[in-house]
């Protein structure tokens, strides 16, 4: 249902902006356990908040409504079911409900810290939690009920749960030689995870023989862009760990990575962009970047490749200009991008791009915002000196 006048749209924005405003979920669940609606009003607003208002407040946001989620128990709600009467009153359809919340709030907290260069506050190994896959299990009853997948504490049991983002903390406090296993742990984990996909997974076109979806085909895509984006922060900290004899090996699978996320971007349906966090908008930034390193990289000659990479940016800024139109967000950073690529100018020899690399700390750290809009100045003094 669509607004019908301006006054309509003035009116709802006014409303939101009371609600956010507003501590109103403090002070309701003081003293009190908080309701599943009351959670999920509160997972609305801190998600709105994010990606329309990003920034200090918003991130404080949800990480109030995790600590929340902690002491209300939903880090153990098998535990709370087998000692808790009122708990062990709920349905399993009420449960699952219960555990959606609790995914919801550990998907804001990884991705408001990870974008801002924070420690998560929810451990993946106390996510422990399941989720429901599509087909369904016949039971001794003969009745059809969904099936269960609980997500693991070890990696390398089942490998939804990636220690990239660990990696990229680790980056800046660890010293080089202890980060070198660790980021090999990483990639055998891609690797594993990749192979153990179906056949065809990664390919971007909807798959029209198997009957896919527009709607499938499209919750596919987004998966496979986390996972590339997992690939590019990888190979961006491989950029900052290679020996002198291996810099060009490194900076070229950062290419390879950007891009196969343009070819993935190049088969967006902007229809789609409602029913998709505008989160994702990180991921055509990052790529936009490195591909605009690249670009102006001088182990990047070729004029065919430079008008590939041309391309490639082109595609991703017209995905970050179609979130744009409904989010503050992306908007925020087609416009950071554009700062940077104007204020950087080429040739830059590889030392420089290593300048460049070693201070990306998070899309949206404040160090690293501000070193995009001064990038230039520190370039100047770098030259060809070697790290």
């Amino acid at each position: 249902m669509g607004l019908n006048s301006l006054a309509d749209e003035e009116n709802l924005d006014a409303h939101i902006d009371r609600l956010l405003s507003s501590s109103l979920l403090e002070d309701d669940i003081i003293g009190t356990t908080p309701s599943l609606d009351q959670f999920r009003k509160a997972c609305l607003l801190a998600f709105y908040d994010f990606h329309q208002f990003p920034g200090h407040q918003s991130w404080m946001r949800i990480g109030q409504i995790t600590r929340m989620a902690y002491r209300t128990g939903l880090d153990r709600l098998e535990s709370l079911r087998a000692l808790y009467p009122d708990w062990a009153s709920l349905s399993n359809d009420e449960i699952q409900e219960w555990r959606s919340v609790w995914w919801c709030i550990y998907r804001l907290d990884s991705y408001s810290n990870l974008s801002s260069g924070t420690p998560n506050l929810i451990d993946h190994q106390f996510v422990n939690t399941s989720l429901i896959l599509d087909h369904f299990d016949q039971s001794s009853s003969g009745e059809a009920s969904p099936q269960e997948v609980y997500l693991p504490s070890d990696y390398a049991d089942l490998w939804k749960l990636l220690p990239t983002a660990a990696a990229v903390r680790m980056h800046f406090s660890r010293p080089k030689e202890d980060m070198t296993e660790l980021l090999s742990d990483v990639q055998r984990q891609l690797s594993t995870l990749s192979l153990s996909l179906p056949p065809g997974w990664f390919n971007p076109a909807r798959n029209a023989f198997a009957d896919e979806s527009h709607d499938d085909h499209h919750a596919r895509l987004v998966t496979v862009l986390h996972f590339m984006m997992a690939r590019l922060l990888l190979a961006i900290l491989c950029c900052g760990q290679a020996n002198r004899e291996e810099p060009l090996l490194t900076w070229q699978q950062v290419l390879e990575v950007c891009q196969d996320i343009a070819s993935v971007m190049e088969q967006w349906n902007s229809l789609f962009c409602m029913k998709v966090d505008p989160a994702i908008s990180f991921i055509p930034f990052t790529a936009l970047i490195f591909l605009d390193l690249h670009k102006k990289s001088t182990a990047v000659a070729q004029p065919i490749l430079q008008s590939k990479i041309q391309h490639n940016q082109t595609i991703l800024r017209l995905h970050l200009q179609q979130f744009a139109r409904m989010w503050t967000l992306p908007r925020l950073l087609n416009l950071s991008f554009a700062s940077f690529s104007e204020s950087v100018s080429g040739p830059l020899s590889y030392h420089q791009v290593w300048v460049i690399i070693s201070r990306f700390e998070a899309p949206l750290h404040p160090r690293w915002l501000h070193f995009l809009s001064t990038a230039q100045a520190h370039l100047d003094l770098v030259h060809d000196t070697p790290h």
